[in-house]
């Protein structure tokens, strides 16, 4: 083979630095430049894409900054509609005891006066027919005539014996 004897040893190694020079300096004027501007292009569409993807980010973090803030007053918002309702159903409820609470003790106190005067009526009848029953058995008994007038204040002073010790 030619090209292992050692006698061409040198031209052909001039002329594979000459070919490869050649090589090296067509791809570096027309190739290179057309590879370097398109990893340009690649490098700096990077670029504006990581900082459009900031952007983004940036405004999706302010989005929900402002959301958890709407939140947050919303629920303030909610808490205070809730406790105003809940002090304007309170005081309803007690305007609403109050008013039954003072109707049911004048009711009450009604009531109370018309047993007192019921049970003074009822003593007072008691006490009348009482002093008719006493008058009657005196007579029935002793065949004695006794004035009605006596027999009632005894009984009278009687009854209040008793009231007192059964009110004491």
């Amino acid at each position: 083979m030619p090209q292992l004897d050692p006698a061409v040893f040198l031209p052909q190694i001039f002329w594979l630095f000459v070919l490869f020079g050649l090589v090296y300096l067509f791809i570096a004027h027309s190739a290179a430049p057309k590879i370097t501007r398109v990893l340009e292009r690649r490098q700096d569409r990077i670029s504006s894409d990581l900082q459009e993807a900031e952007k983004l980010q940036a405004q999706a973090e302010e989005a929900r900054i402002t959301y958890e803030q709407a939140l947050e007053e919303a629920r303030r918002n909610a808490t205070s509609m809730v406790a105003t309702r809940r002090d304007a159903i309170k005081a309803d409820m007690e305007a609403e005891y109050n008013k039954l609470t003072a109707q049911l003790s004048a009711e009450a106190e009604a009531a109370g006066v018309k047993i007192t005067a019921a049970k003074d009526k009822a003593l007072d009848e008691v006490r009348s027919i009482s002093a008719d029953v006493c008058q009657d058995i005196i007579r029935t008994v002793s065949g004695l005539s006794v004035d009605e007038k006596t027999v009632a204040e005894k009984l009278v002073t009687k009854f209040d014996e008793v009231k007192e010790s059964a009110n004491g």
